[in-house]
């Protein structure tokens, strides 16, 4: 059985940085390049994200978190704030999951 820290490697993750990605393009215009630098992940990552690679977690996290949680981190990913998309992903983790990570606090 996963624990905590692979679902959220797997899952959570994952799903995050496919709705920030989405949502970068479609509201901002950015591109992938672009995307990319600000998640701190290889632009082919983001190729995979916006192809609807991740859809069905993507859903999944829509379904279970309110995306105020989401959005206000994403104006600020795209106004090139830094850390503001592991941040997200630490929100939105910690919301999901009672697993005590470590890193919430950053």
């Amino acid at each position: 059985m996963a624990n905590g820290y692979e679902i959220a490697a797997k899952e959570v993750i994952p799903a995050v940085r496919a709705l920030i990605a989405k949502e970068l393009k479609e509201k901002y215009g950015m591109k992938e390049v672009d995307i990319a630098q600000r998640l701190s992940v290889a632009q082919a990552a983001v190729s995979k994200y916006l192809a609807g690679r991740y859809s069905a977690k993507v859903k999944a996290l829509r379904d279970r978190i309110d995306m105020k949680y989401i959005d206000a981190y994403i104006s600020k990913i795209a106004e090139g704030k830094e850390n503001y998309a592991n941040m997200c992903i630490c929100t939105v983790c910690k919301h999901l999951n009672d697993f005590g990570c470590k890193f919430s606090s950053v």
